[in-house]
């Protein structure tokens, strides 16, 4: 009989213990913020020779976001994505983008939410880039895409606004930091971006200042100057110097980005004279435009780079892109695009046109 009861009595606490966890655990996810953004696309390519067709992820991302106090936050974003080289070719890697700490710092002076983050962070100029032409799903944007900076890294950034927010009116359609006069961002990152390993001991400093000329009359428009200084993510560690600028344009309807910029070698270290390992001299531009024409959620997209190599007189990438999406209240988006991709090396030429429709999903 007294055995009876002690087993009795042991299920139930363990049921009780159960309970608790369960509980705590339910508590614990209804306090962590959880959002993904998918893009699944059919892509169907066109070659010099040949022709390919394919259903794909083009990329996913998962991230969580908690509060740890009323500074500190923590974000965690996976990155998904298919392998495309190698023995595990074909695979569906997972990968980390984001896995910082935020904490925010009290206003200062005219410096309003500042925050400094540190781990697998943003960097200053593509974060910035991205909040403007919110079509990533087409094509990464054009410094990210040639390998000469990331959007995220390993590392430490700094952010602040400068001046109070802009009211609710003003910032219809803004999806950048809403400070009334701009905003600044400043950090020193690992360099190779956050799918590298680091290869040096060199560190690259990157930067960013944003001001808003007109905030009262056309709290839209923008302009930009961004700055990276270190070396290339090589056992040889060539020079790495890039200076640009860029007019951006918000609205409910329309945004535009116009940005140039000048580079003496990448962050990854691809563009190195094989023989005496100096680090080519760079031009580059890009263009962004998103219309909304009517009420309805459809919109209109183009863009166009180019990428000039100086010292090989020759382009290296010159490319269109060109879309028509419906876009949901969230974000979300179904677009069907053409784009066209010229690509030159010191051998070869190779040009391929790509019809395409995306389904971005984000929840």
């Amino acid at each position: 009989m007294k055995s009876f009861w002690r087993k009795t009595i042991l299920l139930l606490s363990l049921i009780i213990i159960a309970s608790a966890e369960v509980s705590l655990a339910q508590q614990t996810l209804r306090d962590v913020d959880f959002s993904g953004q998918f893009f699944f696309s059919y892509e169907y390519d066109v070659y010099d020779e040949y022709e390919t067709n394919e259903f794909a992820i083009k990329r996913g991302y998962i991230t969580f976001k908690d509060d740890l106090n009323e500074q500190l936050s923590i974000r965690f974003t996976q990155d998904i994505t298919i392998d495309q080289q190698g023995d595990g070719a074909g695979d569906i890697e997972l990968r980390l983008k984001y896995a910082l700490l935020s904490y925010s710092i009290e206003d200062f002076g005219i410096f309003t939410s500042p925050n400094i983050e540190a781990g697998v962070v943003h960097r200053p100029w593509i974060n910035f880039e991205q909040d403007v032409n919110d079509y990533r799903s087409q094509k990464s944007m054009i410094l990210d895409q040639n390998n000469i900076i990331s959007s995220a890294d390993f590392g430490v950034q700094f952010e602040t606004g400068i001046g109070k927010e802009l009211d609710d009116k003003q910032q219809k359609g803004l999806s950048t930091n809403p400070a009334t006069y701009g905003s600044i961002a400043l950090g020193v990152y690992n360099g190779g971006g956050y799918s590298s390993l680091e290869q040096n001991n060199n560190k690259v400093v990157e930067g960013r200042a944003t001001v808003r000329p007109m905030p009262n009359r056309i709290p839209g428009f923008q302009a930009s100057v961004l700055g990276a200084f270190g070396k290339g993510n090589i056992p040889e560690s060539p020079d790495f110097h890039l200076l640009g600028s860029a007019l951006t344009y918000e609205s409910e309807r329309i945004n535009l980005v116009l940005q140039g910029f000048q580079s003496k070698g990448d962050a990854a270290g691809d563009f190195v004279d094989l023989n005496s390992g100096k680090p080519y001299r760079l031009d580059g531009w890009s263009s962004f435009i998103g219309v909304q024409p009517f009420q309805h959620p459809v919109h209109l997209t183009f863009r166009y780079d180019e990428l000039y190599n100086k010292d090989l007189n020759h382009l290296v990438v010159k490319q269109w892109v060109t879309g028509l999406a419906y876009v949901f209240n969230n974000r979300s988006k179904i677009i069907a695009d053409i784009s066209q991709e010229n690509r030159i090396t010191i051998s070869e030429q190779s040009t391929f046109t790509r019809f395409e429709v995306v389904l971005e999903v984000r929840f």
